[in-house]
């Protein structure tokens, strides 16, 4: 509205004069973009946007600033325009601009608003060609008729100082990108000066865009720019157009020492020379240097299937942006720009996407998965929900060993376990179901897959506002707080198995129940206890085997849900496993030697509430974690912390606790990172990485796949054909 609203004399407003001011068209650009550094419009006529490089480079390597954004503009919106042009003689009647022909009689006008970015080598994502040197000089034009030419010893003279200054040698320009305005006098005498500078005694090609193009005026340095950049890209340099009679009275090009290019050719990516001269008298020379940098798919190829992330401001354009990338080869190193920029919130996109693209048996692409949504943008807290016991199922870690993140986790488990002649590596990946019959197996297999999970989400910048545990979960608690190394964690489960192994019970048993912990209290007999406070219609009961077993029966008959669920016959989180405490406190003195401070951020299961500032509770310590075990899960109490507007996260080798999260927290977004038996359990966990981008979250799925060098390669396909226009208003 500042900039935009109509010019009104009566208005207040101190803009009015300077909104559509071409002085402050850049300063609008800074604005917008939030940048800091110089802010200026140069208006040399023809070759303004290479004045505008010059200026860039200069104050690039002065120090001034550490990037530039580089730009010209040229809309031809008004017809007298053209008609006074060609008065003067500028423009050809027959709409060809015939660069260097002998008939060259004028250029065609063109649109074109170009852009590029300048900025350091060490800080390029991509490079497609250095900036070696740019200089400008002016010159006094030879006008008749108001047609401007220069002298061909001034161009020479011009271009000799600027060699001589770059310390390069002439002999070594594989390519010049001329001014070439089309005009027959002033192409001759710039071809001259080229023959004479460049070609002594070497044959050089020369060509210029605006045959192909027009002349788009102030913007054809950019242009020029462009075209060479491709070259790069390509290797090879795209042919002239409208070239039909050489001018051979110049001995250059009558001798074959300066050619045309009137043919797509093989480019050697060396020195590449650009004029861009100007009827203001402005001439403008910028030495560009070639950077090839070889494919090597291999080096980055990965064990699991790329997950890209997107945003835009309409879903069909990142419906169409997904579509475009699945008809493509999948390009690791294009794929790592598409992460980098999306590594951070856009200002402005209200649509998120992602998408997950494998390759086929042909290596053909494919769209494993796609989903494009509208977000609210709210910033929302991130609760992580680490579950505990009964989430373990065979080879439950198998296909998350192909995560190098996940794989480097277990690894460390592993050699943690190894002293104690525990395989975790085979217990992750054993399709033996029994396997787990043995309760430290499934304490070990737990917390293997949840330390190994969050350092996939640590990795990946997923940092939770609060933790919660349920249970044996709160292990993990302890180590995305920050109080348990990894070692220390897998241990400590290490040692609730073994202590559950060595203590004598009685046969016990627990059963899930769906009622709520005051009502189901009611209902029990003296022998049973409540060891989980699940949620409202949700509880574990706790107690002697053939008594829980009479028990589950009634509550059958009485038509309320009532299972009894694997638990090695121990009535865990009861009075009956009391004898359990000193064995573990001792065990896990062992692995905690220096307890660490509890941070506001977990929130207890296993200590009342009104107890959280008491001394035996403010530290992640032995004595903390042997009552966890001994006494009820105070999950329902607790979980009712968590707002309504949250992302709750589930971090275990199964999502268990998604239906009890989603009858008590309705409102909140609920994503499990696994689930029991997946077919594809690294789709699955990608998946919920993309459910947690069209949450609000900015997950950096880099951080899942081999670490791209930058700058990528000069072959890695381009981003802009990705990038949608909406045209849905026409005016």
């Amino acid at each position: 509205k500042k900039f935009y609203a109509p010019f009104n004399l009566s208005s207040n407003s101190n803009f009015d004069c300077y909104r559509c001011n071409k002085s402050m068209y850049a300063n609008r650009i800074s604005y917008w973009l939030d940048s800091k550094g110089p802010s200026y419009a140069l208006d040399v006529a023809c070759s303004s946007s290479m004045s505008c490089l010059e200026h860039a480079y200069t104050s690039i390597s002065s120090g001034v600033c550490e990037a530039a954004i580089v730009g010209g503009c040229n809309l031809c919106m008004h017809p007298n325009v053209a008609l006074n042009m060609r008065k003067y003689g500028f423009l050809c009647l027959d709409g060809k601009t015939k660069c260097f022909d002998k008939h060259g009689d004028g250029s065609v006008r063109s649109d074109a608003i170009s852009i590029l970015f300048l900025q350091k080598a060490k800080d390029a994502k991509r490079i497609y060609s250095e900036v070696y040197f740019a200089k400008s000089c002016y010159s006094n034009i030879v006008q008749e008729q108001f047609l401007p030419t220069r002298k061909p010893e001034e161009i020479q003279e011009f271009l000799e100082k600027f060699y001589k200054e770059a310390g390069v040698s002439p002999r070594d320009v594989e390519y010049i990108e001329a001014s070439a305005s089309a005009i027959a006098e002033a192409d001759a005498n710039e071809l001259e000066a080229i023959g004479k500078v460049f070609a002594k005694d070497k044959t050089v090609q020369v060509g210029c865009v605006k045959s192909n193009m027009g002349h788009a005026e102030p913007a054809s340095g950019v242009c020029s720019l462009t075209k060479v950049c491709l070259a790069y890209q390509t290797g090879q340099i795209p042919a002239n157009l409208h070239y039909y009679e050489p001018q051979d009275d110049i001995d250059a090009v009558r001798e074959g020492r300066v050619q045309v290019v009137t043919e797509n050719i093989p480019f050697g990516r060396g020195y590449t020379a650009l004029n861009s001269f100007s009827y203001s008298g402005t001439n403008v020379h910028v030495l560009m240097k070639g950077h090839y940098k070889p494919k090597d798919l291999e080096r980055y190829r990965s064990s699991i299937p790329h997950i890209i992330l997107t945003s835009g401001r309409q879903d069909q354009c990142l419906n169409n942006l997904i579509d475009k990338l699945v008809k493509q080869p999948v390009d690791p190193e294009q794929i790592a720009l598409l992460h980098e920029i999306h590594e951070k919130p856009i200002a402005g996109h209200t649509c998120r996407g992602y998408t997950i693209l494998g390759t086929d048996e042909n290596k053909e692409t494919v769209c494993i998965t796609k989903e494009v949504e509208f977000i609210d943008g709210a910033t929302r807290p991130v609760w992580f929900v680490y579950s505990g016991m009964g989430s373990q199922w065979a080879t439950m870690g198998a296909e998350l060993m192909r995560i190098p993140i996940f794989a480097a986790a277990i690894e460390r488990c592993q050699k943690a376990l190894e002293p104690k002649g525990i395989d975790i590596v085979n217990i992750l990946t054993n399709p033996d179901k029994t396997i787990y019959d043995n309760i430290l197996h499934s304490f070990v297999g737990i917390a293997a897959v949840q330390i190994g999970l969050t350092d996939i989400l640590r990795e990946l910048g997923i940092v939770p506002d609060n933790i919660i545990g349920h249970s044996v979960g709160e292990l993990g608690c302890a180590y995305a707080d920050g109080c348990f190394t990894a070692e220390e964690m897998i241990l400590a489960a290490y040692s609730r198995g073994l202590v559950s192994l060595q203590t004598p019970f009685i046969r016990g048993s627990m059963a899930a129940v769906g009622l709520g912990y005051k009502a189901i209290k009611a209902l029990c007999p003296p022998e049973i206890e409540v060891a989980c406070h699940n949620s409202s219609d949700s509880a574990t009961i706790s107690g002697p085997a053939d008594i829980m077993k009479t028990f589950v029966a009634d509550l059958t008959a009485r038509g309320i849900f009532a299972k009894e669920v694997p638990c090695s016959n121990i009535a865990y989180h009861s009075r009956y496993i009391q004898d359990a405490g000193p064995g573990l406190l001792k065990y896990l003195k062992e692995v905690i030697k220096n307890p660490k401070e509890r941070s506001k951020k977990w929130v207890s299961t296993s200590v009342p509430q009104n107890q959280w500032d008491e001394p035996a509770a403010k530290y992640s310590s032995a004595e903390y974690h042997t009552n966890n075990l001994l006494n009820a899960v105070l999950f329902e109490e607790t979980s009712k912390l968590i707002p309504a507007n949250a992302i709750v996260i589930e971090v275990a080798p199964h999502g268990l606790l998604q239906a009890i999260l989603k009858r008590s927290l309705a409102e909140c977004t609920h994503i499990p990172l696994t689930r029991r038996g997946h077919a594809d359990p690294v789709k699955f966990l990608l998946e919920a990485f993309g459910k947690l981008y069209l949450a609000g979250l900015t997950p950096k799925v880099k951080a899942l796949y081999p670490r791209v060098e930058f700058p990528v390669a000069t072959e890695t396909p381009m981003l802009s054909h990705l990038v949608e226009w909406e045209h849905s208003e026409e005016w």
